[in-house]
């Protein structure tokens, strides 16, 4: 999976959506990227914001629906 080329993430908002996407906790995430389950949990937040959505379920329907991720 990538990320289609989008400006509208960081590139850590992309890293974590990507992980969102495998099944990823942010426990899991957090260890993965070597931060705090808070900054993680900031990051998703942000990426919530970012596509105006409330939840992971929204957040992944979002991205895949709209061609944001390339499933490959």
């Amino acid at each position: 999976m990538k990320i289609i080329d989008n400006d509208f993430l960081t590139e850590r908002e992309k890293d974590i959506v990507l992980f969102l996407l495998e099944g990823k906790t942010k426990k899991e995430i957090a260890k993965i990227l070597a931060l705090s389950v808070s900054t993680v949990k900031t990051n998703i937040e942000n990426i919530y914001r970012k596509f105006n959505v409330h939840n992971k379920i929204e957040l992944l329907t979002f991205v895949i629906k709209n061609k944001i991720v390339e499933l490959v």
